[in-house]
């Protein structure tokens, strides 16, 4: 990062002095950034039963910017606390975020990033962290796998979140709250250990350095070393996250963290299917899962796809001060950068009748950075008729650029360049000369594998910005009546593409609380996605893509205020969806991938309903429920890239009707400690299997058990997912073909238990 931006930054927000209503609460009042203060009488009950479990998180701060409760707020949101982590022992957000109504989980992206889908939208670069987006548009050069040790909670805001984070899929944004210090002292150790040779330690420890509550610090890390049940593959990952908390006066602080990743595994892409029918028309061809592959087959090569190596850092600082009671200043900046060594193999689909896959060796070496900037006021007021007003008026700089070159095997000569798998004998090879093998470009694995491996490609840039205006206004009317309106304009540039676009995002809702447990809500929301290198017939960047959602919702406070349930119903459209206009030349053949160019002609539209219930069944039963329907559908569609084809009626892949998530503990006070039993069930409908619509996935239906017993400051886990051992497949993404979808099959992990013992200092 360059040093005279770092300056820069710091002077600007060591001169802004914000005040944010998250810091604030680690040595101030109590505010909805932080869990164990946001309902102090709950906290209370809890803490008598139990040891300060709790699934309701009674704030939506952190998804709207405004310190709101969740039942006035206009829109659905879904929180995953850390409770909720913990209980579950998640080690990776895909575990976590099978407890959100709406999501779905995608297989695993190429360069082992996550892939989520939002009410059957893509959300794979809607994901931030504490607000800063951490994804880039090419996925060579995209930070590592989301490390959970470090992550407080998990916030979901549905619908298109243009309002407050620009640029975005309309379906919804996954934001991930980072630990942060406190003035009183925490801390944990714990190690974990299960099947499938995983080894896991998490270390967590703050406090106030000084006797004054100026100065708190927390530090946390993690490693990791594992293997799978895929055969050949393997990971080690090394988190550090150091934080620096600055009381300076009783109105301002300064936070600053420095977040290290260090991942090294096995880039493992999924499984095939099988061709079983060729035929020259490829638009015929028709493709299968098959029995005579294991779900242990592992197709990429040995030796080869396990030196990927991924690094990332991220430093981030907050500062903030309150003025008066009634405006408070908050400045943030954020950047993250990251390295990639990506060492990848496509696999061929299984034609019928043979028992070799073959596979293309490929790598690519990348490097991207993210930088942010935001400058958030919050004022408080009443009008002169008496309504009350909420304020968020921001400023927000978002810089991001990243750079590749790829390499691909030689396929000069026939069946060159390939390794071969039998998924009979579960043995690799390939066929070299000796002249091959004394080309300087020549890779030798083993005795076996060797192949010619050249750079493809120029270097593949993105570079990007984004500035944002935004203005949001809360106004309570009376006790029965509010309304959140307000608007963001973005201007955007692709640097490289030659291309400016302005933008103006809206945001409506209206809240009406009938009585003190219930509340219904109307919210109408817009937002964009641009089109990163993506070119028109002129060169230039294509137009965003544009949404609009409507939303109606109940929200009832049950139980004396412990327990939420939602229900929400929802009607998104994207539209300027960019197609490809030239898919073939003058010739009738495929034009080169460098060589295509788009317009926006496509459109899709998804209603549905969620229903979530969280919180307290009773003081030591707790429960995390939702179910989703999604109707997707494609309303105007067209050519894609890899051939993929969008026919006009057809469903998005991966993309289930029916979703549903149940988790629930229950806590029993015995031997001077407390044990906790758990059990979650999760299920997922029919997919379709690409956009052509020709072939499903099965539905399933997965069961956990959990237990744990905690006596004073240890406490002994238990975890087991998958018990029934289902076995499953996931599609890769919202924009594959049939040809394309039968070399990125996601499968399912088998059963996995996970022991644990941690001590709490």
């Amino acid at each position: 990062m360059n040093k005279n931006k770092l300056n820069l930054c710091i002077s600007f927000i060591m001169g802004s002095l914000a005040y944010p209503a998250s810091y604030n609460a680690l040595a101030q009042p109590p505010s909805s950034e932080s869990a164990d203060q946001a309902e102090p009488e709950l906290r209370e009950e809890v803490i008598v039963h139990g040891f300060q479990r709790d699934y309701l998180q009674n704030s939506a701060a952190s998804a709207v910017g405004l310190d709101l409760s969740l039942k006035e707020t206009p829109a659905a949101i879904s929180v995953i606390t850390q409770d909720i982590l913990q209980d579950q022992q998640v080690n990776n957000v895909d575990d976590a975020l099978r407890n959100v109504a709406g999501v779905t989980k995608f297989k695993t992206g190429n360069g082992g990033e996550e892939k989520f889908s939002i009410r059957g939208f893509d959300a794979s670069q809607s994901i931030y962290k504490d607000g800063a987006r951490i994804n880039n548009a090419l996925n060579v050069s995209n930070i590592p796998s989301t490390e959970t040790a470090n992550i407080e909670r998990i916030d979901v805001l549905k619908g298109p979140s243009a309002l407050l984070y620009g640029q975005g899929e309309p379906g919804g944004i996954i934001n991930y709250i980072t630990k942060k210090p406190q003035f009183e002292t925490v801390g944990s150790l714990e190690i974990l250990a299960g099947n499938e040779n995983f080894n896991k330690i998490e270390g967590d420890y703050g406090s106030a350095i000084d006797s004054n509550n100026r100065f708190a610090f927390r530090v946390v890390g993690a490693y990791e070393d594992s293997e799978s049940f895929r055969n050949a593959v393997e990971r080690q990952r090394l988190l550090l996250n150091p934080t620096l908390l600055w009381q300076f006066t009783e109105e301002g602080s300064l936070l600053i963290g420095y977040e290290y990743i260090d991942d090294d595994y096995t880039n493992e892409r999924g499984q095939v299917l099988e061709l079983t029918n060729p035929q020259a028309n490829p638009s015929q061809h028709n493709y299968a899962y098959t029995d005579r592959i294991n779900i242990e087959d592992f197709f990429g090569i040995p030796g080869w796809n396990n030196q990927t190596t991924v690094s990332s850092e991220r430093l981030y600082l907050t500062a903030n001060y309150t003025f008066t009671p009634a405006w408070r200043l908050e400045a943030t900046y954020s950047t993250t950068s990251s390295e990639k060594d990506n060492f990848d193999s496509s696999p061929s689909p299984l034609v019928s009748g043979s028992d070799l896959v073959s596979i293309g060796p490929r790598k690519s070496i990348g490097e991207g950075e993210a930088e942010q900037i935001t400058l958030k006021n919050f004022i408080d007021f009443d009008d002169a008729f008496g309504f009350e007003h909420e304020i968020l008026a921001s400023l927000t700089h978002e810089n991001a650029n990243s750079e590749s070159v790829s390499f691909r095997a030689d396929r000069n000569q026939t069946d060159r360049g390939n390794v071969f798998f039998n998924i009979v004998s579960g043995e690799y090879f390939a066929n070299f000369t000796a002249e091959e093998a004394a080309d300087p470009d020549f890779v030798q694995i083993d005795n076996n594998i060797g192949f010619i491996l050249r750079a493809r490609d120029p270097l593949i840039n993105d570079d990007r910005e984004e500035s944002g205006l935004n203005i949001l206004d809360f106004m309570r009317i009376n006790e029965s009546w509010s309304v959140l309106f307000g608007g963001r304009f973005s201007e955007y540039k692709d640097k490289l593409g030659d291309a400016e676009e302005d933008n103006f995002s809206a945001r409506l809702g209206l809240v009406y609380e009938p009585n003190a447990m219930t509340s219904i809500y109307a919210s109408f929301s817009e937002g964009f996605t641009p089109s990163i290198g993506l070119l028109g017939e002129d060169d230039r960047t294509v137009d965003p893509e544009e949404s609009t959602a409507y939303e109606i919702g109940v929200k009832w406070s049950l139980n004396d205020e412990k327990l939420l349930l939602t229900a929400a119903v929802f009607e998104v459209e994207l539209e300027g969806i960019p197609f490809v206009i030239n898919p073939f030349d003058e010739n009738g053949m495929e034009t080169p991938f460098e060589d295509l160019r788009y317009n926006n002609l496509g459109s899709v539209q998804t209603e549905g309903l969620e229903l979530e219930l969280v919180g307290f069944i009773q003081p030591n039963w707790r429960i995390q429920g939702g179910y989703a329907y999604i109707d997707n559908e494609i309303a105007d569609g067209g050519t894609g890239e890899f051939g993929s084809i969008f026919p006009r009626g057809n469903r998005f892949p991966g993309i289930a009707a029916h979703n549903f998530n149940l988790f629930s503990f229950y806590e029993i006070p015995i031997w001077e400690g407390e044990l906790g039993l758990g059990a979650g069930a999760f299920f997922q409908g029919d997919t379709f299997i690409s956009t052509e619509n020709r072939g499903e996935y099965d539905g399933w239906t997965t069961f956990d058990l959990a237990a744990y017993f905690k006596k004073n400051q240890w406490k002994a886990q238990l975890n087991i997912r998958n018990i029934s051992d289902e076995e499953y497949r996931l599609a890769q993404a919202l924009t594959t073909s049939d040809g394309f979808a039968a070399i990125r099959v996601g499968t399912s992990t088998p059963r996995t238990i996970t022991a644990s013992l941690a001590y709490e200092f």
